[in-house]
């Protein structure tokens, strides 16, 4: 019996040599990538770990830094505590590899159109030979900066899956990406006191016929944003409320049309309305108007258990319409004549 202990134990080291030695490997190829195309990294020490039951290599204060240049006109930069690149045994065996970010880390992208900032704790990912990369979080804040907005958000049980095809064909998905956060907040929203939840986004990137001359992350790359969804829940129980959109933007102009969509818009319309901040914020005849609208019999087309659609324009990533006239070409159009007592 000790002769097959000891006999398991020594394959086991042998496995996990190798596997460690493969590992670190693989990472230095990816360094000397990254070197090449313009990346610096620094790591303050690098161990191995996991015996017997697994096989891991450990980066202690990675850094990664990007500075910009003629032919990539962006900044960005990556700091950990500490990265975990593989896992057990069992890990080991699934589809794809393990990577894990442990404790505080934060990335940032700076380019002359777009700045981003994502905090995030214990990132755990897990790579695919498909061009596919899955991950979650516990946490995460992201803060976007863009010439017509500037917000920022917190989530938690953040996941999603991240696609990427630098070298995809015109028209094809060169980036994809799909989140889901179970809550979601952000300063913006706080005076409404909207307890977002269940957030959702899928979108895609499709290529550029410029794309053999424009760096990954310029949106000169790129023709198309496809967004699938993206949708939110707010409220509780059977009056919880669903907003989601769809549409296409074409690039780098942000000109074209999204559809919203939203379920038992009447509840959400009366909380609204509860809510002083926006209350005050609207005409008194559209205030009359919403009010006529959430006490009157609702029609065969918008009662309340149908979702309320309606498309807007997007004229270089703004809105044309304001808020105002915005609720008020819908409650002419989609929601007064409708509403109107027999």
């Amino acid at each position: 019996m000790a002769g097959i202990v000891i006999g398991l134990l020594f394959v086991d080291t042998l496995l996990w040599w190798r596997t460690t030695h493969t590992i670190e490997t693989g990472i230095e190829a990816r360094r000397a990538e990254l070197q090449a195309a313009g990346w610096a990294t620094t790591v303050e020490q690098i161990t191995h770990g996991g015996w017997p039951f697994g096989a891991w290599v450990t980066l202690t204060s990675p850094h990664l830094r990007h500075d910009r240049s003629i032919s990539a006109p962006f900044e960005a930069g990556w700091s950990g505590k500490a990265l975990r690149v593989g896992g057990s045994w069992l890990e080991l065996m699934r589809t794809g590899f393990p990577v894990s970010l442990h404790g505080p880390h934060a990335a940032r992208f700076i380019s002359p159109t777009v700045q981003m900032t994502i905090l995030s704790q214990d990132l755990h990912l897990r790579f695919s030979t498909d061009h596919e990369t899955t991950f979650k979080a516990p946490s995460a804040q992201i803060a976007l900066t863009t010439p017509s907005l500037d917000q920022s958000i917190s989530v938690t049980e953040f996941s999603g899956r991240l696609f990427t095809a630098p070298d995809a064909p015109h028209d094809a998905t060169r980036l994809g990406l799909e989140l889901s956060a179970r809550t979601l907040r952000s300063p913006a929203l706080d005076p409404l006191k909207l307890a977002l939840r269940d957030a959702r986004l899928v979108a895609a990137l499709t290529s550029s016929t410029r794309k053999d001359v424009t760096p990954f992350f310029s949106l000169k790359g790129y023709d198309r944003l496809l967004l699938q969804t993206a949708a939110v829940s707010f409220g509780t129980g059977h009056h919880a409320s669903r907003l989601s959109s769809s549409g296409m933007l074409e690039l780098p102009a942000f000109t074209g049309h999204l559809t919203f969509s939203l379920l038992n818009w009447h509840d959400a319309a009366e909380q609204l309305l509860n809510t002083t901040s926006v209350r005050t914020s609207l005409a008194p005849d559209l205030q009359a108007i919403l009010e006529r609208v959430l006490h009157a019999e609702p029609s065969p087309a918008l009662r309340n258990d149908l979702p309320l659609v309606f498309d807007v324009p997007v004229i270089q990533g703004q809105f044309p319409l304001s808020l105002d006239a915005f609720l008020q070409n819908i409650s002419t159009h989609k929601i007064d004549g409708s509403h109107s007592r027999e």
